[in-house]
């Protein structure tokens, strides 16, 4: 709790849609901007974790019910993420403006590489991916008439590398989306903030991935991975996430094309990092076209990331030129 009440993070007059909202992470982001004063359009199709089953749960009418209960306002939406004009359409009619979106629904398939087929991939990058762009491009337009709009995808650690291609991928997508968004609203120069977070917590998701995970080492003779203690996946709770969720949601905000992480009580950000600059050209005595074995016997400024930099994303810049560069090391 805030020292000064008056400095506490209020969202009376917004309207927030966040997408996946039944369970899980997108549940309590949308219980705590609701309980700040946020009007929140609870969005989900209340089915399986992996996209597959059709028997659909009112999990949002849930979720909708407890913060009306708690004196808030919500309204359920059931559309897919794949039809984003329809849900912003409804959030529109119901509250007749949208300021945040938390682009945090999304389907996991259970499959490693071997067994990945193009219908789970494809399943997949429409959910997690191509939703994300359907929700956003939607939005978009609304944001722009108001100058001014918050924009939140949710990525994974996952897209490091977890035996989860199909995820990986589509969450490393959104992160380039949201930074391409932020470049798009910086050319516009309006108070519109596109943000990723990683989360890290036990949900719905995680369970069932797991659960589906161990079926299968049992079924290939191999002993299930058991489960962390309960106080340890006690700390892994959704709303520990939800804290970082509603500060970048909230108007004070200036974040832009950042990627942050939060769970368990911890939050960080990460940032992009450039190694120091191998240079092979007249300088280094290389005429001509360098050569692999330029490169294989410089590798070592590969490592070196203390005499690199820090470059921003989402402003155009961070790419840069090698021509740029190389024109400044030559000094011409």
């Amino acid at each position: 709790m805030p020292k000064d009440p008056t400095s506490e993070l209020r969202f009376d007059n917004r309207v927030a849609l966040i997408t996946g909202a039944g369970r899980g992470l997108g549940r309590e982001h949308a219980l705590l901007l609701a309980s700040r004063g946020c009007k929140v359009i609870v969005n989900d199709l209340g089915g399986a974790y992996d996209g597959s089953d059709a028997v659909k749960q009112p999990v949002a009418d849930d979720v909708v019910a407890e913060i009306i209960a708690a004196g808030g306002e919500a309204a359920a939406n059931y559309d897919s993420v794949e039809n984003g004009a329809a849900i912003v359409a409804d959030c529109m009619e119901t509250f007749g403006r949208i300021d945040i979106v938390v682009n945090n629904a999304g389907i996991l398939t259970p499959e490693v590489w071997s067994d990945l087929t193009l219908e789970s991939w494809q399943r997949t990058i429409n959910v997690n991916l191509t939703g994300v762009f359907s929700v956003m491009q939607a939005a978009w337009p609304h944001f722009v008439e108001a100058k001014y709009g918050r924009c939140i995808v949710t990525a994974s650690p996952a897209m490091h590398g977890a035996g989860v291609a199909a995820y990986a991928a589509s969450k490393a997508g959104v992160i380039g989306l949201s930074n391409s968004l932020q470049f798009e609203a910086k050319k516009l120069k309006m108070d519109i903030k596109c943000n990723a977070i990683v989360p890290h917590a036990d949900t719905r998701m995680t369970r069932d991935f797991s659960a589906d995970v161990n079926v299968r080492r049992e079924k290939m003779g191999k002993k299930a991975v058991p489960s962390a203690p309960p106080e340890f996946m006690q700390r892994l709770a959704p709303g520990f996430v939800s804290p970082l969720v509603a500060w970048l949601a909230h108007e004070s905000c200036t974040q832009e094309a950042t990627v942050h992480e939060g769970g368990a009580g911890y939050f960080a950000r990460f940032n992009w990092a450039r190694s120091t600059h191998l240079y092979a050209t007249e300088k280094e005595g290389v005429e001509g076209l360098p050569t692999p074995e330029h490169v294989r016997d410089g590798a070592a400024a590969f490592s070196d990331f203390v005499n690199g930099d820090l470059p921003e994303a989402g402003d155009g810049t961070m790419a840069g030129s090698a021509l740029t560069r190389v024109i400044d090391h030559l000094g011409t």
